[in-house]
């Protein structure tokens, strides 16, 4: 058996070597104290035993010895010496973290909360960026939370109903509604988008495009009859579309009326259409009028 005089020597003269890793006899010179002896694990607190043997001293200590040496070695400058090498290399610096950048979140979409609306309440939604506020003037007139406001729940009681194009104004119309074929682009005034709703083929032009003003601003108004002699359903026939993925307006029946608002705010572009059923009662129409009087734009 080794004593801890012995381990000590043998870690002195490995340090005089100059060498920075540790050699294999010298981790056996110290693993040759370390007594071998099975774990159990205790079923109480561990604690202190003062009675420790001879032995486990020992091979403590010579542990001790090592663990101390090490961390010599880490602290010692390095210099040209026995097994030197050159100057010490200058630490280098770790890159900063470079920070990701963080997308900024899109505001919230702004539309009446889903539900009935109530009556002369002011509801507030924002359209191609734009903010307005409009109110209800009768019962029965639901949001869907999202884009639509409608006179009854389709299809039990639906009377017509808006949709606002919150996301993108329509730039085009369909040059074959059932064959859901979009005709080019149009221009970005709103006497050309008008003037092209006029045209969509399967439809009747009730009202020719026309100058009324919403909320303050000039805007066009558009009439259309749906025809029901329509080759495809009415869920099939496609009237307009904005850019973007799934940004199409189709016919909700076959034989509905639908009228087309297109504000100019600004050089903003607000588009809002409505529809009414073919069997709606005759005030509906009325109160789609009401609703759009009743558009307020913010200053």
């Amino acid at each position: 058996m080794r004593t801890e005089r012995e381990a000590t020597r043998t870690v002195r003269a490995w340090l005089e070597e100059g060498v920075t890793a540790l050699p294999d006899r010298v981790l056996d010179a110290v693993l040759d104290q370390v007594p071998m002896t099975p774990q159990r694990r205790a079923r109480w607190p561990a604690r202190r035993i003062p009675d420790m043997n001879t032995y486990a001293k020992l091979a403590i200590s010579a542990a001790a010895v090592v663990v101390v040496a090490l961390v010599g070695i880490r602290l010692l400058p390095v210099s040209g010496g026995v097994g030197g090498g050159g100057p010490a290399a200058s630490p280098t610096a770790s890159p900063s973290p470079t920070p990701r950048a963080t997308a900024t979140p899109s505001p919230a979409a702004v539309f009446p909360n889903k539900g009935e609306l109530a009556v002369g309440s002011r509801q507030a939604m924002t359209l191609a960026g734009v903010p307005l506020t409009l109110s209800v003037p009768a019962s029965g007139w639901l949001s869907n939370g999202t884009f639509a406001i409608d006179k009854g729940s389709f299809p039990a009681t639906w009377e017509g109903g808006f949709i606002f194009w919150s996301d993108a104004t329509p730039t085009g119309v369909f040059t074959d509604p059932c064959g859901q074929t979009k005709g080019p682009a149009i221009g970005s005034s709103a006497a050309d988008l008008a003037a092209a709703v006029a045209t969509v083929p399967g439809t009747d032009l009730i009202g020719a495009p026309s100058n009324v003003t919403v909320g303050g601003y000039p805007a066009k108004r558009v009439v259309l009859h749906v025809r029901e002699d329509a080759r495809c359903p009415a869920g099939s026939f496609y009237l307009w579309y904005a850019p973007g993925p799934d940004l199409e307006r189709y016919a909700t029946e076959l034989g509905s009326t639908i009228r087309v608002w297109i504000v100019d705010v600004n050089g903003t572009l607000v588009w809002i259409d409505g529809e009414t059923s073919k069997d709606a009662a005759a005030g509906v129409a009325r109160e789609m009028q009401q609703i759009i009087d009743s558009i307020q734009f913010a200053p």
